[in-house]
């Protein structure tokens, strides 16, 4: 199901972004960079502060400490903008923050695992990502299809109704396949999974927080928070665990990282849902003679 079906639904999925976006809206973010900064920070530093913390408030054994801290240094992943084009946020940001941190990430992420080791006073050890394949496919996957989506209606701009068709096909697509894949997924050792349980959910807990919060303290937009919140929330958690298992060779710190990719769900979803209302309220309201603050 998951192999010749994938890419297809990803291509689908991202082409009918693109069709959404233009130019403009790349430029816009050059002009205004201060939520990927913010966004980029945020990923990067930030929360993976958080995770080694949490690591060792929660005195978690070393190889689930270090998931952990992968967990928390990973950046937002595909689904991530798909989250964000449901919600009828700022795709173009979040394209853009997912391209940045992904292309920064594989440099930082074996520090942070250097950090933790070095924390809890192991070797560090070889870390090491695949960076040119990782950036293939990250370019494969996403920045291939927008652009394409994005030729596509610049050639010819009535493509722009295909955006639903072609949206609905990759969404459905990909449900099916992650339904697929957590039936067929080994679990988790249970006793381990429990153990990583409640600081996973700190993660994600602090992910939405500072996502929507931080933003509009330095006076950015709320789309943009629920952007950046979105992103900080759904992460790359199968880069995380190509990652771990290549270094460590063992199932262990992967925990951490499949019960993240579960709960993280909840705030995606919630986010989406809540975004979408208020910016059909917004339109409403606008029809009406009514221009609401953002």
């Amino acid at each position: 199901m998951d192999g010749p079906l994938l890419p297809i639904f990803i291509f689908c999925l991202m082409m009918g972004m693109g069709l959404t976006l233009t130019l403009s809206d790349f430029r816009r973010i050059a002009q205004v960079p201060g939520p990927v900064v913010t966004g980029t920070l945020l990923q990067l530093v930030v929360m993976p502060v958080f995770g080694v913390g949490l690591a060792l408030a929660y005195d978690l054994s070393p190889l689930l400490a270090v998931g952990l801290v992968v967990c928390s240094a990973c950046p937002g992943g595909m689904g991530s903008n798909v989250f964000v084009h449901m919600g009828r946020a700022n795709i173009a940001l979040s394209i853009t923050l997912t391209a940045t941190s992904t292309m920064v990430t594989l440099f930082t992420l074996p520090l942070w695992i250097r950090a933790i080791q070095a924390a809890l006073g192991n070797a560090a050890g070889d870390v090491e990502v695949p960076i040119l394949a990782t950036a293939l496919e990250l370019g494969g996957f996403t920045v291939v299809p927008v652009a394409f989506g994005m030729l596509v209606r610049h050639v010819w701009p009535a493509a722009l109704r295909l955006e639903r068709p072609l949206t609905g096909v990759g969404i459905l697509g990909l449900l099916a396949v992650l339904v697929y894949d957590s039936i067929t997924r080994p679990d988790a050792p249970e006793q381990q999974f429990l153990e990583s349980l409640a600081p996973v959910l700190w993660l994600v807990g602090l992910a939405l927080v500072l996502g929507l919060g931080v933003p509009r303290l330095l006076g950015q937009s709320f789309s943009d928070g629920v952007t950046i919140a979105t992103e900080l929330c759904v992460r790359n958690t199968l880069l995380g665990m190509v990652v771990v298992t290549t270094s460590f060779g063992v199932l262990e710190p992967s925990i951490p990282l499949i019960a993240y990719s579960t709960a993280m769900s909840i705030p995606a979803v919630s986010i989406t849902i809540f975004h979408r209302r208020r910016v059909t309220r917004q339109l409403a309201r606008s029809e009406s003679g009514v221009v609401p603050p953002d």
